[in-house]
Formats: structure tokens, C-alpha cells, sequence
């Protein structure tokens, strides 16, 4: 069977736990396709199951939290790694991301697109929850707030 995407220009937006897999998987099965992953924040590929452990102590190096850096991913896999980075919008005709990185927008074109942007907290509308010594907890700078 012919892999139809070989060769391509694939961008995934989210680098935690789905964009991340999906990357490595998507190189496992092309070699010559062009992946970049977008993540929005600092860190890509954590434990965002262990972060309450960090926060108990049961987790005491915050290194442990991270799987792979955006370094060690695109080495191991050959991937383009951008941090810091969001998508912020798709024109899925052109097959172009407009994408927001320290203020400025540019566009990316692409061949194939996934989207794993993962989630955000919800928070219900209670009293006092807007209090600056309520927290949540999804990311690594999360924990980092509460420690």
C-alpha cells in the first residue's frame, strides 16, 4: 500500500500527549515527510497526569514531569519543534495556518493538518473561585504556581 502523505508537509497543533504521539507515530511511518508541531506553551510531551504528584511531593525533581524537550524530540525524531507559538486560525482551502508567535502573525502552508490542542480548565461560576488563592492545574507553569 502507498503512503500518501510521504513526502508532505504535516503540521500538528498541540505538542502534549495526542500532537506529540501523533508525530512520532506519523514519522515511524514516513521518514521524508516535513512534521511540525506547534505548541502554544513552553513544554511539549509532559506528565500532565503527575502533576498533582509533583504538587504532594510524590514527585519531588519537576524534571521528571518532562518527557521530552523540544530539543530531544526533534533530534530523536527529526521534527521541527515550535514552542510558543498558536494557531490561530485556518483557511482550509489555501490549506494555510495563520499562526501568532511573540505578537507578530505569519502563515504556514500545509499538506495535511492535524489539530490536538488539547483543553482548558473548566471553571464553574462561583463565588470567590476568581480568587487569586484558587488554582488550577492542567500544565507545568500551573504546577509551578502552586508549588
Amino acid at each position: 500500500m502507498q503512503n500518501k502523505a510521504a513526502g508532505q508537509k504535516i503540521i500538528i497543533v498541540g505538542g502534549v500527549a495526542g500532537g506529540a504521539s501523533a508525530a512520532a507515530r506519523l514519522r515511524r511511518l514516513d521518514e521524508t515527510a516535513r512534521i511540525i508541531l506547534l505548541e502554544r506553551g513552553e513544554y511539549i510531551s509532559f506528565a500532565n497526569c503527575g502533576l498533582p504528584y509533583y504538587i504532594g511531593g510524590d514527585i519531588s525533581a519537576r524534571e521528571r514531569l518532562i518527557l521530552q524537550t523540544p530539543q530531544s524530540f526533534a533530534e530523536r525524531f527529526n521534527i521541527e519543534v515550535r514552542t510558543g507559538e498558536e494557531a490561530i486560525s485556518i483557511d482550509r482551502l489555501a490549506k494555510a495556518l495563520k499562526i501568532k508567535k511573540n505578537g507578530a502573525e505569519y502563515t504556514e502552508n500545509y499538506d495535511r493538518l492535524i489539530l490536538s490542542p488539547g483543553a482548558a480548565p473548566i471553571i464553574p461560576p462561583l463565588a470567590g473561585l476568581n480568587s487569586a488563592r484558587v488554582f488550577t492545574l492542567r500544565t507545568v507553569p500551573d504546577a509551578d504556581r502552586l508549588k
